[in-house]
């Protein structure tokens, strides 16, 4: 027996305010509004923060007039700025509307390394539910660390998922070097965690190395 969760039971989270409204086309002041009304269901954190479980958001989406689908998408951005990302969604728009597509939902992920991110996520999951019929992305480096995965195998488990993966510019990539190094500090940084002793100490010289060149050139992430 395979006791390990599968990905849409891992995705059934909590979703914080700035999630929830991106995914719903609202404000948070109209999430909490929708609260009070009794529209939407919220929990609060120990700290008092609200919380909006993904199934209460889908309710809403799923009881929405929804564009034909045989023609939505939507659109992903990665990056390790916003401007970046605002600029990968400005493409992506503008590419669905030549395309001819309805862009349903955006979503992106501040961050970088080799996972998928929690928009990506959340995107597959929504695609999975038949809300949109494909994934829009700048390209394949959005999806993959630095874009060295075979695209074949991108667009095979895409379309494996439900959700054709369409790439807008398959030959150019919108990473920067700055973006680079912080994606090979976090895949060091995650490697750590699993290396042998002797690996361990390779490993810790190459941060040391990178992190030089992240403080010389002032290359910071930026914080959600």
């Amino acid at each position: 027996m395979d006791l390990r969760p599968g990905l849409e039971e891992r995705l059934e989270l909590l979703l914080k305010p700035h999630e929830a409204a991106r995914l719903l086309g609202v404000t948070e002041r109209c999430l909490r509004r929708w609260v009070q009304e009794g529209r939407i269901r919220a929990v609060r954190t120990p700290g008092g923060h609200y919380r909006y479980p993904l199934d209460s958001v889908l309710q809403i989406i799923g009881s929405s007039p929804q564009p034909s689908p045989e023609r939505t998408a939507a659109l992903y951005a990665r990056a390790s700025c916003r401007r970046e990302i605002e600029r990968q969604l400005d493409v992506l728009r503008r590419a669905a509307d030549a395309m001819g597509y309805a862009a349903l939902y955006e979503d992106y992920d501040l961050r970088g390394g080799d996972r998928i991110g929690e928009g990506l996520q959340r995107l597959i999951l929504l695609g999975r539910r038949g809300l949109f019929r494909a994934l829009m992305v700048t390209s394949y480096s959005r999806v993959s660390w630095l874009g060295v995965v075979d695209p074949r195998f991108l667009h095979l488990m895409f379309m494996l998922m439900g959700v054709p993966l369409v790439v807008v510019n398959p030959s150019r990539e919108f990473g920067s070097p700055a973006e680079l190094l912080l994606d090979f500090i976090e895949i060091h940084e995650r490697m750590a965690e699993s290396l042998q002793p002797e690996a361990r100490k390779m490993n810790r010289e190459i941060l040391q190395a990178l992190r030089i060149l992240q403080r010389r050139y002032r290359i910071r992430w930026e914080e959600e």
